[in-house]
């Protein structure tokens, strides 16, 4: 491993419950950590990373070269509101999740939930973690909650362990 992989990262993976051929986005991969975690784990998964931050998209890019190399990576630059972004992400995906993007807790994040949950195959999951370092996490989950309730996903369900996981399955028929 190039760096060190924060351990809400680690736990974020272990939440993703991934087959050795799924397709993943991760939204906000920052340094890229996450990404060099799961295809170290499973060398056969297609990875997607997209994020709004050009110093972002080159940190993952430096970190996993190898990966882009060979074709397993794609890292884009991006909006996922973005819809005119969708075509170009290679889609559609099994597993999506983001790590401390603040924007789905914040506020009601519906756009991005709803071009997200395009995004997945039905019954894909759609995984938000934060870390909150021991602080109350009502605020988190509560604004988590509020940005998956979009048509398409189901009800959220909340995993709390060190860090707290808000995660939705696109509906079988997308509705």
């Amino acid at each position: 491993m190039v760096g060190a992989v924060p351990e809400r990262v680690e736990r974020a993976v272990a939440l993703l419950d991934l087959r050795g051929d799924a397709a993943v986005l991760e939204i906000g991969p920052g340094p890229g950590a996450a990404v060099e975690l799961v295809l170290a784990r499973y060398p056969g998964v297609r990875y997607v990373a997209l994020d709004r931050s050009a110093t972002a998209v080159a940190r993952t890019t430096a970190r996993n070269r190898a990966a882009v190399d060979d074709g397993r990576l794609v890292v884009r630059q991006g909006d996922v509101s973005d819809p005119d972004l969708a075509d170009t992400l290679g889609g559609p995906f099994d597993v999506a999740f983001a790590v401390n993007v603040n924007v789905f807790w914040t506020r009601a994040a519906h756009a991005e939930s709803s071009a997200l949950a395009a995004l997945l195959v039905p019954g894909g999951v759609l995984w938000l973690v934060y870390e909150t370092l021991g602080r109350d996490d009502g605020g988190v989950v509560d604004g988590v909650r509020a940005s998956l309730a979009v048509p398409g996903m189901s009800a959220p369900i909340v995993v709390r362990d060190d860090v707290v996981a808000v995660g939705a399955h696109r509906t079988p028929a997308g509705e």
